[in-house]
């Protein structure tokens, strides 16, 4: 973008912060928080003294970050930016770059960071990542996904990741580093989103064949599909909340309970979160070039390769997608999403083994083949 000044864009976003947090705190924006806490959907709970300060304090921790999500959406698309979270990165590699002349800095860009295939066991996975949300859904009575079917789907385990940076980080002790290290699949070994549907659906299908009861062999009759936007605004969640909206106003004058409250509020979160990956796999089709890592995996000596070398084009995603990378998900990562408690991890004993030989023996090492003797 011409004219474009990566501090002063910091400056300005720091600035806007502030601001954003003396109006929360402000008399104005107390009064309609105070007003929210006892409205009808609260009178139940009869807030009063603590309880309504409580409470008030919950919504205004609400408006903050609606507030800045809002103006931080705004921001990020008057750049060119879908979310907030590509424009901080970006935003983070134009100050590396104005800032880095000299220095030995490279900047890394992962795709989107999943389940591990060796390290640091065959199907390590934690917190609620990219693909858990979206998988997950596609598990349920959700049927309809809209994405571009062409559009590769760029995913890396892991521990590819961390072999990756390992080499990165060597590189630039030896100072022979690119500028830029692309960790990626969608050239080397792509994936498209039909097909990481179509897998998905398979890993569901085989865990839900070895259940028993009504549920699961409800599930396991409902496959996901890929459609276009159009289809699903019109047959999808967006319809099917406007009908329950519709019952909702149709309800309203007989002072009852809202019926269906529980459905529009999940209906909602389905727009939301399919709202949030559709850059990702809807309006975007890039493919991200790793030739940079590539190079430094096929410069280690041989008998480093296998504990150091960067290697995605051995990848099966179909081995990968149903009995490892969803299994996984199932695991680590559906029991958060459900609030549920995760299954305690075995203990594992560790303990640190020589690096280096202490006979004097010459050893060569791995970036650039040089010989280094350890005494």
């Amino acid at each position: 973008m011409p004219n474009f000044d990566a501090e002063k864009e910091c400056e300005s976003l720091q600035a806007f912060v502030q601001h954003a947090e003396r109006l929360a705190v402000s008399p104005e924006v107390t009064k309609e928080l105070c007003q929210q806490a006892l409205q009808k959907e609260h009178a139940a709970k009869d807030l009063s003294g603590v309880a309504l300060d409580n409470q008030i304090r919950k919504n205004r921790i609400r408006w903050l970050r609606n507030y800045l999500t809002e103006a931080g959406t705004k921001r990020a698309n008057e750049l060119g930016w879908p979310n907030t979270y590509t424009f901080t990165k970006s935003l983070a590699e134009s100050l590396i770059c104005k800032n880095g002349d000299g220095l030995p800095i490279a900047v890394v860009r992962p795709s989107i960071v999943e389940t591990s295939v060796k390290k640091p066991f065959l199907g390590w996975n934690e917190g609620i990542n990219t693909s858990a949300s979206l998988s997950y859904l596609l598990g349920t009575y959700f049927r309809q996904l809209p994405t571009n079917e062409r559009k590769r789907l760029d995913i890396i385990p892991v521990d590819s990741v961390c072999c990756g940076m390992t080499l990165i980080a060597a590189a630039i002790v030896e100072r022979r580093n690119r500028r830029v290290y692309q960790l990626a699949t969608s050239v080397t070994n792509p994936c498209d989103m039909r097909r990481s549907i179509e897998l998905t659906s398979l890993a569901h299908r085989k865990y839900y064949r070895a259940q028993e009861g009504l549920e699961y062999w409800l599930r396991l009759r409902f496959d996901a599909i890929p459609v276009s936007k159009e289809r699903y605004d019109r047959m999808s969640a967006p319809a099917q909340k406007a009908i329950i909206q519709s019952i909702q106003r149709i309800m309203a004058p007989l002072q009852l309970r809202k019926p269906l409250a529980r459905a529009e509020r999940s209906l909602e979160k389905v727009e939301k979160l399919i709202g949030l990956f559709q850059p990702f796999i809807l309006h975007n089709e890039h493919d991200f070039v790793a030739d940079n890592v590539e190079k430094l995996s096929y410069a280690l000596v041989a008998e480093e390769k296998n504990e150091f070398g960067y290697d995605t084009r051995s990848i099966d995603w179909w081995e990968y997608w149903i009995y490892v990378h969803i299994p996984a998900l199932r695991k680590w990562t559906y029991p958060l999403i459900e609030g549920r408690p995760l299954e305690a991890r075995p203990a594992r004993n560790f303990q640190l083994t020589p690096a280096f030989p202490t006979n004097g023996e010459t050893v060569r090492t791995g970036t650039n083949g040089a010989t280094w003797r350890y005494s």
